[in-house]
């Protein structure tokens, strides 16, 4: 049990509290919307968060940052159902992508700040459309 107990905290040791503290939004749509928007929260430059959203083969996502004046920027990782990055990430903050003719279930899109950008903790609102 002493063995059991050792391992488990060595294992916490290793991973990154902002991970602890992550929960999985799932992006729901009200009956007949085609976009959604969302707000989340990022603590500093190791925290993420994590939206779920389903979408139907053959449809466009578009997931869009929301920012207001002198706002603070995300950088968004897109993974298809099958787990590819579909992001088709460029040398700067990616906060809108579009991802045309889609695959049939859950997207998962993670939010973190822009490694290019001064640090900072707060809200972000994002613009979830499917067409």
């Amino acid at each position: 049990m002493k063995l059991f107990l050792g391992l488990i905290m060595l294992v916490l040791l290793f991973v990154p509290i902002s991970v602890l503290g992550q929960k999985t939004q799932r992006v729901k749509f009200a009956k007949g919307a085609i976009s959604v928007t969302v707000i989340g929260r990022l603590n500093n430059y190791d925290s993420k968060a994590v939206f779920i959203i389903r979408v139907k083969k053959g449809q466009t996502l578009t997931v869009q940052q929301i920012k207001a004046n002198n706002s603070n920027y995300v950088t968004l990782i897109i993974t298809s159902p099958s787990g590819e990055d579909v992001t088709d990430a460029e040398a700067n903050c990616n906060s809108n992508k579009t991802i045309e003719s889609t695959a049939v279930g859950d997207y998962q899109v993670s939010v973190t700040e822009c490694m290019k950008a001064d640090a900072w903790s707060g809200n972000f609102k994002l613009k979830f459309t499917v067409k």
